[in-house]
């Protein structure tokens, strides 16, 4: 498999005169174009893992390659630019700024890196916004949008500079349960298309189901990892990694 991440014996601990250690021997991969949920109680470290995943925060100690690239150690503000240039983020809150429309936030990751947009890439953005079927709210500021249109307007943003990678955090999780599927349905089907790698934290086992790989996370270890299996009918899921955990 065409791997484009690992991560071996990462481990992540916090505070200085007293530590506490968040994440232990986390070892683990990533296949490219494939969709994988990390699933997990309150508490569990999985947010902390996609930050580190994903550039955001330095871990502690092991070793983290992207695209073959090691970046285990150094600056974080360093990796800026590669993170700008190869990943999408979708969170819990859309973050999108109240004072530009739709369709300005969506071209703000390139306004903001390279300036004012051409024609070609206002077109991309309205392209996006028309698959994702928010292109109605195009002129409109955030506060006159629902909720779930917001985070569409998010989702299209994450992936305007055709990120190789789209880190979501809890993408539903202020969104109701109707809603919440919709923009899932949506996210998945344009990941899928552009050929994106996509890793989302959920604690919805129902959310995880649609993903091609599971991944439970339990007191900073990794407790199974399942691979989804469409039978036609319904999703099965086959163990592919058993560790001694505790389920909460």
């Amino acid at each position: 498999m065409d791997e484009i991440i690992v991560a071996r014996n990462l481990t992540k601990r916090f505070g200085e005169v007293v530590q506490f250690e968040v994440l232990h021997g986390i070892d683990l991969s990533f296949t490219r174009q494939e969709f994988t949920a990390v699933i997990g109680p309150s508490g569990s470290g999985k947010t902390t893992l996609l930050h580190i995943l994903s550039l955001l925060e330095p871990p502690s100690s092991g070793e983290l390659f992207i695209e073959g690239i090691d970046f285990s150690k150094g600056d974080i503000n360093t990796y800026a630019r590669f993170r700008n240039q190869n990943f999408g983020f979708i969170f819990q809150f859309h973050y999108l700024l109240p004072e530009f429309t739709a369709l300005e936030n969506v071209l703000l990751p390139y306004w903001i890196g390279e300036g004012r947009p051409s024609p070609e890439l206002k077109e991309r953005a309205t392209d996006l916004m028309t698959k994702l079927k928010i292109l109605h709210i195009k002129n409109k500021y955030p506060h006159e949008i629902s909720g779930g249109e917001q985070q569409r307007v998010a989702i299209a943003r994450a992936l305007f500079k055709n990120p190789k990678i789209v880190f979501a955090d809890e993408p539903t999780g202020n969104l109701d349960r109707e809603n919440g599927f919709l923009v899932l349905e949506l996210m998945t089907e344009m990941i899928r298309e552009m050929g994106v790698t996509l890793i989302m934290v959920t604690h919805d086992r129902d959310i995880a189901i649609r993903a091609d790989k599971i991944i439970e996370l339990v007191d900073g270890q990794i407790c199974k990892a399942f691979r989804v299996k469409d039978t036609g009918k319904e999703k099965a899921l086959e163990l592919i990694n058993n560790h001694s955990c505790r389920i909460e």
